[in-house]
């Protein structure tokens, strides 16, 4: 009998060990701060068990073989470089945050870091301004655009669209708007605003006395009006909701891609004052 209980342990201990198992496999591009706040923001809203894996932190990873081996229910992508590497596998749904231009597809839903255009639009309408200047690049915001487009009809907005697909052409576009336009939407659009074009949004701004929209507060300081940015904590919790749905059996295509819920208003005092702006917003 005592050997028969040997010989059952002994089998046990030859057996291959179950994969580990959890609910939320988060891959998170880099060590960022807004990418940290956003997976808090997510970790406080969705209680799930989890595994966190940082890119940086390792030479490769193979995300295939990962999800074939820990059977996660869902892949949460933090950045772009994380969703990348995330739709290359097609078994476990994705959803995705802090990623400037996720590419619709199937199995694949989250939060953009793009603000619903109407918000902008809100504050153009506040300030009295009906032509209003946009540089972009198709390729990175032409959808964006469009719908921007068609909420700016229904404000009795006129978007002037200038397009550029280099970061070189954005002065010369910024000029071709010269006394045409009553402000300026600087988009997150890689092309458009680049270290080399920055300086001459605010050029144009002081030289054609009109505002300047933006999406980031360190513009500002440079000259910027108004910022309109996100709040990362919570779009971590937005997609911590999402997530809670997905993981309790809603197909993440039934889940539309949503823009960030809350938004941080901030402006230059003296800017507004210069530029007659004060009382508007």
């Amino acid at each position: 009998m005592q050997f028969l209980k040997i010989l059952v342990v002994t089998l046990l201990l030859l057996l291959p060990l179950p994969a580990f198992a959890y609910d939320v496999l988060v891959l998170q591009s880099m060590h960022e701060k807004g990418y940290d706040e956003a997976v808090n923001g997510f970790k406080r809203e969705c209680r799930a068990s989890m595994r966190r894996l940082v890119l940086t932190d390792y030479a490769e990873a193979d995300i295939t073989r990962i999800t074939r081996e820990e059977h996660p229910k869902l892949i949460v992508a933090v950045g772009d470089r994380a969703l990348e590497l995330a739709r290359k596998q097609r078994s476990t749904p994705v959803l995705y945050m802090m990623a400037l231009n996720p590419r619709p597809r199937t199995g694949v839903t989250g939060v953009g870091m793009l603000l619903d255009p109407s918000r902008y639009l809100f504050v153009f309408d506040a300030l009295g301004t009906g032509k209003v200047g946009v540089i972009y690049d198709p390729a990175r915001s032409g959808a964006y655009l469009k719908r921007a487009q068609s909420a700016a009809s229904r404000n009795r907005i006129d978007l002037v669209l200038r397009e550029v697909r280099s970061a070189k052409e954005t002065p010369a576009m910024l000029q071709s708007l010269r006394g045409k336009v009553d402000a300026i939407w600087m988009l997150p659009d890689t092309t458009a605003v680049s270290p080399a074009s920055t300086e001459a949004y605010f050029l144009f701004s002081q030289g054609e006395r009109v505002p300047v929209v933006t999406f980031a507060d360190i513009y500002l300081s440079m000259g910027g009006a108004v910022a309109l940015t996100i709040d990362r904590h919570d779009i971590g919790r937005q997609l911590g909701e999402m997530a809670l749905e997905v993981l309790d059996g809603t197909d993440v295509d039934d889940l539309p891609a949503g823009f960030p819920r809350r938004v941080v208003t901030r402006t230059n005092d003296g800017v507004v004052r210069q530029l007659d702006l004060a009382g508007r917003l």
